[in-house]
């Protein structure tokens, strides 16, 4: 991690508040060094139209391997432009998306999602879809037309593993893909799974942090 600070994912999403506007809602998804235990992260951003930049404060939420830790900032407005800062030992660290910041797409009754620099592929949501079967959504910056996502799986600790590949979904405004990957996973109670992307010759990887998704029922 060249850079103490990370963007992960940004979220936005609406709803019709029944007044004939709408409700909005972003999460943020940030990864920084555990430099310091006092330490401030906040997503810096404009709503645009000529309104000022402001800080939202993110909250710790887990420690992770590697001396990193998440952090998560949710705002009930819709950021069009932003950039991650993190306030530590008396020095401030940005990621600012290489200094162009980052451009999230108006979303009006709908859902969108913005990767940082560093992330190729996200899992979006993952849940068993019927009796024998789990179905993961994963997000995918759009690097060329030919790609393979899917995911790497064991049902018995990893004793065995299988490869579930997936299927284009849908594209979002941001530009990213979702992909659909459904998995035969049996009677199991317990899946294990991290995700890849491979394209143009190079392959990336979604395993939680280096921990490996998973799901029981």
């Amino acid at each position: 991690m060249p850079n103490p600070v990370e963007l992960r994912l940004a979220t936005s999403s609406s709803s019709p508040s029944g007044t004939g506007s709408f409700d909005y809602r972003g999460e943020y998804q940030i990864v920084v060094e555990n430099l310091a235990f006092q330490k401030q992260i906040a997503i810096h951003g404009t709503t645009g139209s000529g309104a000022p930049f402001v800080d939202r404060t993110a909250s710790f939420q887990e420690s992770l391997p590697g001396g990193l830790e998440l952090w998560r900032a949710v705002t009930a407005d819709q950021l069009l432009e932003f950039a991650v800062e993190y306030g530590v030992n008396g020095a401030t660290f940005w990621d600012n998306n290489g200094g162009g910041n980052y451009l999230q797409p108006p979303v009006f009754d709908e859902f969108d999602a913005l990767l940082g620099r560093e992330p190729e592929i996200v899992q979006g949501s993952a849940g068993f879809s019927d009796a024998t079967h789990v179905r993961v959504l994963a997000a995918v910056k759009n690097l060329a037309f030919a790609k393979q996502v899917g995911m790497v799986f064991t049902t018995d600790g990893w004793a065995t593993a299988n490869v579930a590949t997936g299927n284009f979904d849908h594209t979002l405004k941001s530009g990213n893909e979702v992909w659909a990957i459904q998995a035969p996973v049996g009677a199991a109670t317990r899946v294990e799974y991290a995700l890849f992307y491979r394209v143009s010759g190079q392959e990336f990887w979604d395993n939680n942090f280096w921990r490996n998704y998973a799901l029981t029922r």
